[in-house]
């Protein structure tokens, strides 16, 4: 890690209680910028962690919804959290759960597992994923980092078909993937961008 990058992250630790409390800030990109700050602190892990679920629990906005879930997952990658993969993989096959909570904790389990993606998890994620869902997630900002047009059209891509960053793969991507496509025509290359799980350990 970047020395600079490391002493920013190392910095979060002391407005940790400064964060936590805007979760509850009025202002959803408030909320969304905290989730995001919170899940790059290298310390208070639990803690943090904690009152993201809490705040999962009552939270109404979809994108933040997606937001909460994406940052208990970076921090329990980032910790070694033992048991973030079955709670992924609970929420994602929750069929009590929103579509804004199931795609990104599928996202999350993809991230934290080592498994090949199951057939079962390609078919929920035809189901779920809609132009709406879309729509309502890109400016998720763990998507929007994969492309800030089509974040997660291309997220799916990469993490289903293991197409290049910031390419759509040359073959026929899954019909989840083509139905989030449609919100934007394709825009060009960006070779600046990472892949979802590895946009989650430099940021």
């Amino acid at each position: 890690m970047n020395w600079s990058v490391e002493a920013s992250r190392n910095a979060l630790i002391t407005d940790t209680d400064l964060l936590l409390a805007l979760l509850d800030a009025p202002d959803p990109e408030l909320r969304s910028s905290a989730c995001y700050a919170l899940s790059t602190a290298t310390g208070e892990a639990a803690r943090i962690t904690d009152v993201l679920h809490a705040r999962l629990t009552v939270e109404q906005v979809p994108a933040i919804r997606a937001s909460l879930v994406l940052a208990i997952a970076e921090l329990a990658r980032e910790h070694d959290d033992p048991h973030a993969a079955a709670w992924a993989h609970a929420l994602r096959t929750a069929p009590a759960q929103p579509a804004d909570i199931r795609v990104p904790a599928a996202l999350a389990w993809l991230c934290l597992v080592d498994d090949p993606v199951p057939d079962e998890l390609r078919t929920t994620l035809d189901v779920l994923v809609t132009d709406d869902l879309a729509h309502f997630l890109a400016d998720v900002p763990w998507i929007a980092h994969v492309d800030d047009t089509k974040g997660l059209a291309r997220t799916l891509d990469q993490m289903l078909n293991d197409a290049q960053p910031g390419v759509l793969a040359p073959w026929k991507p899954a019909s989840c993937v083509t139905q989030a496509l449609r919100l934007a025509p394709r825009s060009p290359r960006r070779p600046d961008r990472t892949t979802p799980c590895t946009g989650m350990a430099v940021l």
